[in-house]
């Protein structure tokens, strides 16, 4: 059994609005709205997940359907955890994404589920075009080798039991469920992502977005 979550539980602070990103209009959705599709109308997905905050679940009840819907915790680790929670006994794979990612394609969804046959977790990612810099003091201390460096995307997808046994042991803040299963040395499979699968952050992103589809 595949199980798709999607997150949208966050504040969306550095969006700077009085409604997070996740439920903005774009076009004639909410762009929460678009992930949710993408994911309810896959073959090989069985169930839907969405973790929201608990001042929206009432709102998000009545408007979206097909999907089982949680409120979600004060961060991104906790959200994972509540999923995982109330995932069905039989789930063999999870598909976490983020809602901010609205244009997420089956290629991907079909791309990690097939990978995980052969590995613990997945990932899609973009290579590293642009020179990259460490620095600190506004002053260079490093130049990375781009070669070695990706920009990780979700859905981030998993072996639903290593998982969530990883998420129960582990006892320290992380900001993915990749680092989750890295504390216990598992491996992350890479796969090549997309660039419209980008994460809406600032307002700006939206003209972005629009150029893109």
């Amino acid at each position: 059994m595949n199980v798709a979550v999607i997150l949208a539980a966050g504040n969306s602070n550095r969006f700077k609005d009085t409604t997070p990103k996740q439920f903005q209009k774009f076009g004639d959705q909410m762009i929460v709205e678009y992930s949710i599709n993408t994911f309810l109308n896959h073959s090989e997905i069985d169930e839907v997940l969405l973790l929201v905050p608990n001042q929206y679940v009432d709102l998000i009840k009545q408007k979206i359907k097909g999907c089982k819907i949680f409120v979600g915790g004060q961060t991104r680790q906790e959200s994972s955890y509540i999923a995982l929670e109330n995932c069905p006994k039989e789930t063999q794979n999870i598909l976490i994404h983020d809602a901010a990612r609205p244009f997420i394609d089956n290629e991907i969804i079909s791309n990690c589920i097939k990978e995980l046959k052969n590995n613990t977790a997945v990932c899609p990612a973009l290579p590293c075009t642009d020179t990259i810099a460490k620095v600190r003091d506004s002053n260079i201390q490093q130049i990375l080798n781009r070669n070695e460096l990706y920009r990780l995307q979700t859905p981030q997808a998993f072996n639903f039991l290593i998982l969530s046994e990883c998420h129960k042991k582990i006892d320290k803040d992380v900001t993915d469920d990749i680092s989750v299963i890295q504390e216990y040395g598992y491996d992350t499979k890479i796969i090549l992502g997309s660039e419209k699968n980008m994460k809406i952050t600032y307002k700006k992103d939206f003209e972005i977005i629009k150029a893109l589809l």
